[in-house]
């Protein structure tokens, strides 16, 4: 594969440059909230994700402790739950140095050139030409998946390393150089340690699902199976630099409710084989896609992904015998895309439920989100098809000899459905089918996309650069178009009707529905601690979250209705007390002195032995001193933080400080010393 470079490969031609420019062109809308001062507030993004970076950016700006916050569920093992990425150096940086909307903006928008960086780096180490690497980079990066779930952001940033770590195992296992093949050691190490550091196992695992049969893949091509090994080490290398976050996000998971859920909850947002419709329709459906169990979210249930993507399917089949140079490459592309489509339909696919009993990965769910390595795989056969059509159109390769009838399957497909379903002439799906008119358009562009292909195979090469812009146009109205569904907002314009909170962080402490202008964490911006909250992991409690003991236990002063309006709260605990064994209030008296994040102290004034209790949450990682002596810790109610104090007048100390996080530390450093060592070695 080596020597079959195309002669173009060496520079960029006009037609690259013109992919370029379409990919800046789907880049440049992620700008606009920036440049307004605004961000954008779809789902996740103010839900969850905005207030846990400005917990994060307050936490490092005073000096307080990043591992736990008070503001949600009445105390969040913050770092564990992983989302924020909070020791991923990027978002250190990040949220030090800039203010949040525009730091919040960076991390968002960066997900898409670093994607589409690291599919070119990907498709030029498999030798193809820039124009044929531009295009797979930008499938890769604007796909459907990737613009769809634009508000999981901290998932779409794993998913930009999937190439990078691909390119640099391929650099480890086919370069002869020691020193290339040393920085490519590191890279996997790196690569996949910044990955874990992001704090989303699931697209960890696809990305480690997408590197192994990619190493075999070019260790059989190459016969170099002996570069597997370090391929090996270098991973596990990357998994012990991937530890401060790691042994956190386990810590977390195992006191979540996730554990105590069946194995079929791993198979909840399985892919229905409707939304193939999709591939040939891509309006289809009236909600833009299908669910037949789960909750409709477009975002995971809307899969296409461009026209281009099952044109290049069939163009590569079509020509497998005329591309011999990407024959094995195409094959075994084509394998993959059907393991991991069959994989997205879950419940509906048979072999789904496998990897329900397989420990970890029980308690992932969306099988549907298999089909991001569906679009990935179809990113490399488009790439392919525009190298033979470059080919084809620069007397380097012979058109097609025979009939390309099949490249029709996919509009005729279109047209069928549209004609018999949309229109309503088979009496089926009413009520879940688009207009005939809405249809109609997405099956103009499938349509249109196979004719450019057509063209271009007869060797007309403006159809090639008219194919490029038409596939930027067809990402931006199913991506872009979803991006902007919900209008960007200021931070200031998302709680500027919310009252402010009482000073002290004691009487702050608010409860808001599920349902409402300020759902879920949105309080948390205004300066609110949150005893409700929403998480991607919601805390074992023997009190539901939202019963009224649980608020009352943890010190709710507020409650917001779902019009908005504040109500003041009755019956609720006071911040720290003093209580017997019996739990009931005692005599004594205990003041906060400190009450930071991850850092309580109180002065205490006990008549005997009691339980100091808090408002806070329990978690294992609490620890309590008198003047450096432990105290022991004991649950109040089940659910909040306690200590055992004895009689008299003691400043009592508690700090968060679990054990998950000193060891993921530690296995960090090991991780850090080892692949210095390599890297020492290696250059001696």
């Amino acid at each position: 594969m080596r020597a079959n470079r195309a002669s173009s490969g060496s520079r960029i031609d006009p037609l690259a440059a013109l992919i370029g420019v379409c990919s800046l062109a789907l880049l440049a809308p992620l700008f606009g909230p920036a440049l307004a001062g605004r961000v954008f507030v779809y789902n996740d993004l103010s839900w969850f994700h905005l207030p846990i970076r400005h917990l994060y950016q307050q936490a490092l700006q005073s000096g307080d402790s990043v591992l736990w916050t008070p503001s949600i569920f009445a105390g969040l093992y913050l770092h564990g739950e992983g989302q924020g990425g909070l020791f991923h150096p990027f978002h250190q940086i990040l949220y030090r140095l800039l203010p949040l909307g525009a730091a919040f903006n960076l991390e968002l928008i960066a997900n898409y050139p670093a994607a589409f960086a690291g599919m070119c780096w990907l498709l030029r180490r498999l030798r193809f030409g820039w124009a044929a690497a531009l295009f797979g980079a930008l499938l890769f990066a604007f796909s459907g998946f990737n613009l769809l779930h634009h508000h999981h952001v901290n998932l779409v940033a794993v998913v930009a390393h999937m190439p990078w770590l691909l390119a640099a195992a391929d650099v480890l296992i086919a370069e002869d150089r020691r020193r290339t093949r040393t920085l490519a050691f590191a890279a996997i190490a790196l690569v996949l340690g910044s990955e874990v550091l992001l704090g989303f196992p699931q697209a960890v695992w696809w990305n480690m699902v997408t590197l192994v049969p990619f190493a075999l893949f070019r260790a059989g091509q190459l016969r170099q199976w002996r570069r597997l090994m370090p391929c090996a080490a270098a991973v596990a290398i990357g998994v012990l630099l991937g530890g401060i976050q790691l042994l956190p996000t386990a810590d977390f998971a195992a006191q979540s409710t996730r554990v105590s859920l069946s194995g079929e909850f791993a198979l909840t947002y399985s892919m229905h084989p409707y939304n193939l419709f999709q591939v040939w329709s891509p309006y289809f459906f009236a909600r833009g896609a299908y669910s037949e169990r789960d909750f409709m979210w477009f975002h995971d249930f809307g899969v296409y992904s461009g026209a281009i993507l099952p044109v290049a399917l069939i163009w590569t089949w079509i020509r497998r015998d005329a591309l011999p140079g990407r024959r094995t490459l195409s094959t075994a592309v084509t394998a993959f895309a059907a393991v991991m489509l069959i994989l997205a339909l879950g419940r509906y696919g048979g072999i789904a439920w496998l990897l329900t009993h397989v420990p970890l990965l029980q308690s992932l769910r969306a099988p549907v989100r298999y089909v991001l390595l569906v679009q990935f795989a179809l990113a490399i056969l488009a790439a392919i098809t525009m190298e033979d059509l470059l080919a084809i159109a620069d007397g380097r390769s012979a058109p097609p000899s025979g009939s390309i009838a099949l490249l029709w399957v996919p509009a005729t497909l279109g047209v069928i459905t549209t004609l018999t379903l949309n229109t309503g002439l088979l009496p089926y799906g009413r009520h879940t089918f688009a207009a005939a008119s809405a249809a109609a358009a997405g099956v103009a562009i499938v349509a249109a996309v196979t004719l450019l292909v057509y063209l271009g195979a007869r060797g007309r090469r403006w159809a090639i650069a008219a194919l490029v812009v038409l596939t930027a146009i067809d990402l931006g109205a199913w991506g872009i178009r979803f991006i902007y569904r919900e209008p960007a907002r200021s931070i200031q314009e998302l709680t500027e009707q919310v009252p402010p909170p009482p000073d002290d962080p004691a009487e702050s402490y608010a409860s808001a529905p599920e349902r409402g202008p300020y759902r879920p964490n949105i309080l948390v911006l205004r300066g609110y601690r949150l005893t409700s909250g929403y998480a991607g992991l919601f805390p074992a409690t023997q009190h539901p979250i939202e019963s009224d003991v649980a608020r009352r236990l943890a010190g709710t002063r507020w409650t917001f209705a779902q019009d908005g309006r504040r109500q003041p709260a009755e019956g609720w605990a006071e911040r720290v007390r003093l209580v017997g064994e019996d739990g009931r209030e005692s005599g004594g008296s205990a003041r906060l002195a400190v009450d930071r994040p991850g850092q309580l102290v109180a002065n205490v004034d006990a008549p005997g032995r009691r339980i100091l209790a808090f408002t806070e949450r329990f978690h294992s990682g609490w620890s309590a001193t008198v003047d450096g002596v432990p105290l022991p810790m004991v649950r109040v109610e089940g659910d909040f933080l306690g200590c055992v104090v004895n009689g008299g007048a003691q400043r009592v100390v508690i700090q968060f400080m679990p054990r998950s996080f000193v060891y993921g530390s530690i296995a960090s450093a090991i991780g850090a010393v080892l692949l210095a060592g390599v890297l020492i070695f290696r250059r001696a």
